[in-house]
């Protein structure tokens, strides 16, 4: 158990992962949170003054808070940054006033001060509505880059370890993105949607989802992973063993906060709040020149943690050894149960096999009995079968037990067969084109036998896996296509088709070109795949009507190759179509926005007026006019409530809008690498801001136009 090193009780509850703490003077830290009703609440403990409540002071921001952070984007002192689903504020708390105000189309869910990308000054990141952008000390945007889906979770964290940060953005469409600079170096897909972001020691970074999940990756490898009944709230790496290496700490919403060491995941210290966690933080809090882990409840309890010193506190080290020493033997404990279990299960399978009136085998499998498998299509079930099946007759599948993430629900599947045989078909349909190494348990045993073998199996599920090859002209080709040359052999692309699809590719006679045909089995449309010599290099065409997809195929086909950069040009005649519709739709919610403010401030203006002539008339004592000004206020402001609802729908509505806009940004650049695709970006943004829609088209069709 840690035992904090002070605690505190404030008397405001605090919303979950929008709290910060900052030197807004630039000599003492304060403790900054956002509470119910728009408000953020600074708890000042250096201030001259009393108790707690003497020290708490309040910010009136009247709208809802999304994201408050601090951090140093000029001077000497931090900046509070509060974020709210339409703008962002840079408030400088020590002379009480804003730097700057800015309205945020994309909203704000997430924010981040840091440097990032070429920019030589620090930036307030925000990440919105698929879109991430950056705004230096003066409100000017100074980055700007489209995401896969909503921004929920950011950090820092030198992954390639170049020296210099990349950007994690964890999004709702479960990947997490590494960007460098505007361009997308990685890709990491998880099972759910991200709450935080943390890096903990050199290219390791933490992450935490929605269901109850934390884990660790070193660069893009899953080094553990832990799933609990219990929603995380918020993660910090520190180290608080003293031994060098930071550890990934979480507070989860039971009050529950853990440490676990980086490498294994092990749990070596832990904590319980009264109330569910809010916020984990790192500050010298206490201004003593010691940094302290700070972790807030929601009900406002605040506890800080120092790191273990093994000088100052050898009785704690004394108890830390002795804990370890008892974890050992609880671990062997464990051991050795499971192993007396398993001779347990030994002996009475020796008895059962040697029981009056029975054949010597009866219930024991065959010893040379092996289960192979394999992934087959299925077009009737619209599925690919994970197909099991025994080397002999005498050997039944009883149950298979099946794990893998983004596959099923709960990331496991149990098949139980009402009438056991040789060969078991398991259904799978993954929700999205991701390869995934399937971790299999198959019970083996007799027909009769009431004890079984465990086999374990691993088969790796291709990517497009659940796309079914078919006979040239059996669909409509697709009207929409990308195409783009590389230098590569002909043989080559047949072994990235064949290993991503799980078939042979159908080629010509000669060789020399390449043609696959496929039928997409969770939406019936088709894929036609296409390569053909073209000088000194071939020429590839990738046939589909989803934008999503042919991103996919040119991102993989690009990993497979080893491609740092690739052009390409795009025709998708009904997807333009639509996205003509979306520009016309954000234009009109914009128009409807600015008429609709225009009028509150005429309303706003008449509210006032009405106001004074109806207090004019009470001092004068004019009942009748005062009652007649009154009745018209009492009107007017069921006319504002009315109009504030609609204006709530068209916000909603536009945002929705902006949203389509900058996916449809992000797919453009999905079917390019490396500089072409930051290029795409950047010229979408530029043609965006100068209302240049034929341009806009140009770009996401060639792939160039005007920076």
């Amino acid at each position: 158990m840690l035992v904090p090193a002070f605690q505190l009780h404030l008397s405001e509850k605090i919303q979950r992962a929008q709290a910060t703490i900052g030197r807004f003077d630039g000599k003492v830290p304060a403790l900054a949170c956002a509470t119910l009703g728009g408000k953020v609440f600074l708890h000042q403990p250096h201030q001259q003054g009393g108790g707690n409540d003497n020290q708490i002071s309040y910010l009136n921001i009247n709208k809802q808070i999304s994201s408050v952070v601090s951090g140093r984007l000029q001077g000497s002192k931090d900046v509070l940054l509060v974020g709210t689903p339409s703008n962002l504020q840079c408030y400088d708390v020590d002379l009480n006033r804003d730097l700057f105000y800015k309205d945020v189309q994309d909203g704000v869910n997430v924010c981040l001060v840091g440097q990032f990308g070429t920019v030589d000054v620090p930036l307030a990141l925000v990440g919105g509505n698929c879109s991430i952008q950056g705004f230096s000390a003066d409100g000017s945007e100074k980055f700007w880059t489209v995401t896969g889906d909503n921004v929920s979770a950011m950090a820092f964290c030198d992954v390639d370890q170049d020296g210099r940060n990349e950007l994690l953005v964890g999004s709702d469409d479960f990947d997490v993105r590494i960007f460098c600079g505007e361009d997308i170096i990685a890709e990491v897909p998880e099972a759910d949607q991200f709450v935080a972001l943390t890096a903990v020691v050199g290219p390791r970074f933490g992450y935490a989802l929605i269901n109850g999940t934390i884990g660790l990756y070193d660069r893009l490898d899953r080094v553990w992973r832990v799933k609990s009944k219990h929603s995380v709230c918020a993660i910090a790496s520190y180290d608080l063993d003293g031994d060098g290496l930071p550890e990934l700490i979480s507070g989860w919403s039971n009050g529950r906060m853990e440490v676990r060491r980086a490498d294994t995941g092990e749990v070596v210290y832990r904590d319980h709040l009264s109330c569910s966690v809010a916020a984990i933080l790192r500050a010298d809090y206490r201004n003593d020149g010691l940094e302290q882990v700070v972790v807030c409840g929601v009900e406002g309890e605040v506890r800080g943690y120092l790191p273990l010193d093994l000088d100052v506190a050898p009785g704690v080290a004394a108890e830390v050894d002795f804990s370890e020493q008892q974890a050992a033997v609880a671990e062997l404990a464990q051991r050795k149960q499971e192993l007396m279990y398993e001779l347990s299960s030994y002996a009475n399978m020796k008895v059962q096999n040697t029981q009056p009136g029975q054949a010597d085998g009866v219930h024991l499998i065959p010893s040379d009995t092996r289960v192979d498998s394999y992934i087959a299509i299925n077009k009737d079930t619209s599925s690919c079968d994970l197909v099991l099946r025994t080397s002999n007759d005498s050997a039944v599948i009883r149950g298979v037990v099946v794990f893998g993430e983004q596959i099923f629900d709960e990331e496991s599947l149990f098949v139980y067969p009402k009438n056991p045989d040789t060969t078991l078909a398991v259904p799978l349909k993954p929700l999205k084109d991701v390869s995934v190494v399937l971790m299999i348990k198959v019970l083996v045993g007799g027909r009769t036998a009431s004890m079984f073998h465990v086999f374990e199996l691993e088969i790796e599920l291709p990517k497009f896996s659940l796309y079914a090859a078919v006979d040239r002209g059996a669909y409509p080709e697709p009207a929409s296509s990308v195409t783009f040359s590389v230098s590569e052999r002909i043989p080559r692309l047949c072994a990235w088709v064949e290993s991503r699809f799980n078939l042979k590719a159908t080629t010509a006679s000669r060789n020399d070109t390449l043609e696959a045909y496929f039928l997409c089995l969770r939406d019936r449309t088709p894929l036609s795949i296409k390569a053909v010599p073209v000088g000194g290099a071939v020429q590839i065409t990738f046939r589909t009507d989803s934008m999503d997809m042919a991103g996919e195929l040119v991102g993989d086909l690009s990993a497979y190759l080893g491609l740092s950069d690739l052009s390409s040009t795009a025709e998708f005649p009904a997807a333009m179509k639509a996205f003509k519709d979306v520009l016309n739709a954000v234009d009109e919610h914009n128009i409807t926005r600015l008429r609709m403010n225009a009028d509150m401030a005429d309303s706003s203006n008449a509210i006032k007026q009405l106001i004074i002539k109806a207090e004019d008339a009470r001092i004068l004592g004019d009942m009748k006019a005062m009652r007649k000004y009154y009745r018209q206020l009492a009107d007017m402001n069921r006319d504002l409530i009315v109009e504030h609802d609609k204006r709530a729908t068209n916000h909603v509505a536009l945002l929705e809008s902006l949203r389509e806009v900058n996916q449809m940004i992000q797919r453009a650049a999905r079917l390019r690498v490396g500089a072409s695709k930051g290029k795409v970006v950047t010229a979408c943004r530029a043609a965006i801001k100068n209302n240049n829609m034929a341009a806009l088209f140009k770009i996401i069709r060639d792939g160039d136009g005007p920076v």
